[in-house]
C-alpha cells in the first residue's frame, strides 16, 4: 500500500505531463508539416528558378549555329570560343550556377557540345555524357528540372535543361546549381525548422507548467479547506478567485463551511439548553430529595414507641428533653394546634363559677 502511495504520479505531474505531450505532438506536427512544405515550396522554387533561367538562356543561343561544333578540333572555332565566353559570362553573373553547358543528341547518345567549366576537367566538344539523366533527355524538347539532386563526375547538382531555339529536339542547354548552394538553403531551413522545435518545447513547457501549478494550487487550497473542516475549523473562506467553474467549486465549499458553522452554533444552543434543563432538573432533584428526606425523618420519628409522661402527657426526644405533645409535634410534623377546653376539663377548671350546662352549649357551639 505504501509502495503504491510512492510511486502515484501526483495530478499536477500528470496534468503537466499530458498538456505537455498535446502541446509538444500539436506544435511538433504543426511544425513538421510546415517543415516539409516549406522544403517543398524551396525546391519547387529553385526548380521554377532553374527551369525559367534555363528556358530564357536557350531563347538567346541559335541551335544552327553550333552544328559545326562536333569534335576537339572544332574547339578553335569562333562560334564556339563567342559562344563558350557568353555562357561563361552568364555564369559569372550568377554564383549559384556552377556550370552552364550545351548539349546534342545524336539517336540514344548525348555529347557534349560547350561546356562551361573553367578547369581541367572542362568537357570537349564531341565527349559523350554517359548516364543521361531522364529528365534531362526531356530538356530536349521541352523545359525540365531534376526533382533531386544528381550525382556525376563533376559533382553533385541540381539541374535545369531546356531546347535551344532552332534545335529541332537535338539541343539543350543546361544549368547546375552546386549542391553545396542547395544544402545551404537546406540548413536554414533545418535550423529554422529546430528553432521552432525547441520554441515549441519550450512553450509546451511553460504553457504545461503554468497550467498544471495554477489547477494544482487551486486543488491544494481546496483539500487544505477540507482539513480545516474536518478538524473544527468551520471559520473561514476560500478568497481566491480564477473566473471559470472553481469558483462555483469555491463558493460551494463556502456555502458548505457556513452551514456547517450556523449548525454548529445551533447545536452548541441546543447543547447549552440542554445543560441548562439538566442543572433545573438536578436542582429540583435535589430539593425534592431533600423534603423527602425531612418527610421520612419525621416519620421516622412519629413512628414507633415515643416516651410519654403517664401524668402531664409530655414526650421525650432523642435528646432526653422532655416537652409539650404540641411542641414535638410542631417541631417534627407540620401540623399546627390551637388551644382550647374540652367539657370535661372546662368544669374541672372553672365548674364553680358556670354551669355545667352553659359550659356543655358554649363548647357545642
Amino acid at each position: 500500500m505504501k509502495l503504491r502511495s510512492i510511486i502515484r504520479p501526483r495530478f499536477a505531474t500528470k496534468l503537466f505531463l499530458s498538456h505537455f505531450l498535446a502541446v509538444f505532438l500539436v506544435s511538433g506536427s504543426v511544425g513538421t508539416f510546415f517543415y516539409n512544405r516549406a522544403i517543398e515550396n524551396m525546391m519547387y522554387s529553385l526548380r521554377s528558378r532553374l527551369q525559367n533561367s534555363a528556358a530564357l538562356l536557350s531563347e538567346g543561343i541559335d541551335a544552327r549555329e553550333l552544328e559545326s561544333v562536333s569534335a576537339p578540333a572544332d574547339a578553335g572555332l569562333e562560334v564556339y570560343r563567342l559562344t563558350l565566353e557568353r555562357l561563361r559570362r552568364m555564369r559569372r553573373t550568377n554564383p549559384d550556377i556552377a556550370f552552364l553547358y550545351i548539349m546534342r543528341k545524336e539517336g540514344d547518345r548525348v555529347l557534349f557540345v560547350i561546356d562551361s567549366d573553367e578547369t581541367e576537367k572542362q568537357a570537349e566538344p564531341g565527349r559523350e555524357y554517359s548516364d543521361a539523366p531522364s529528365l534531362m533527355l526531356t530538356g530536349f524538347h521541352e523545359p525540365s528540372v531534376d526533382e533531386k539532386l544528381v550525382r556525376d563526375e563533376w559533382g553533385v547538382f541540381l539541374s535545369g535543361y531546356a531546347p535551344l531555339r532552332n534545335g529541332g529536339g537535338r539541343y539543350l542547354i543546361g544549368i547546375d546549381m552546386r549542391a553545396n548552394e542547395v544544402e545551404s538553403k537546406l540548413s536554414q531551413l533545418r535550423l529554422v525548422g529546430v528553432i521552432s522545435l525547441l520554441a515549441s518545447i519550450l512553450l509546451a513547457l511553460l504553457f504545461g507548467l503554468s497550467f498544471s501549478r495554477g489547477l494544482s494550487r487551486r486543488v491544494q487550497a481546496l483539500i487544505r479547506r477540507c482539513r480545516e473542516i474536518a478538524s473544527g475549523r468551520l471559520e473561514g473562506h476560500i478568497e481566491s478567485r480564477t473566473f471559470d467553474e472553481f469558483d462555483d467549486l469555491v463558493d460551494a465549499f463556502n456555502m458548505m463551511s457556513d452551514d456547517l458553522a450556523a449548525a454548529r452554533g445551533r447545536a452548541d444552543s441546543a447543547l447549552e439548553e440542554l445543560r441548562q434543563a439538566g442543572d433545573q432538573l438536578e436542582t429540583r432533584v435535589r430539593e425534592r430529595t431533600g423534603e423527602l428526606e425531612r418527610a421520612l425523618e419525621k416519620v421516622n420519628v412519629l413512628s414507633g414507641l415515643l416516651p410519654i409522661c403517664a401524668s402531664c402527657k409530655k414526650i421525650r426526644d432523642d435528646r432526653g428533653y422532655w416537652q409539650q405533645v404540641e411542641h414535638f409535634m410542631m417541631a417534627h410534623t407540620d401540623a399546627r394546634f390551637t388551644h382550647g377546653l374540652c367539657p370535661d376539663c372546662a368544669v374541672k377548671l372553672y365548674g364553680h363559677i358556670l354551669n355545667r350546662d352553659d359550659i356543655l352549649k358554649d363548647t357545642e357551639t
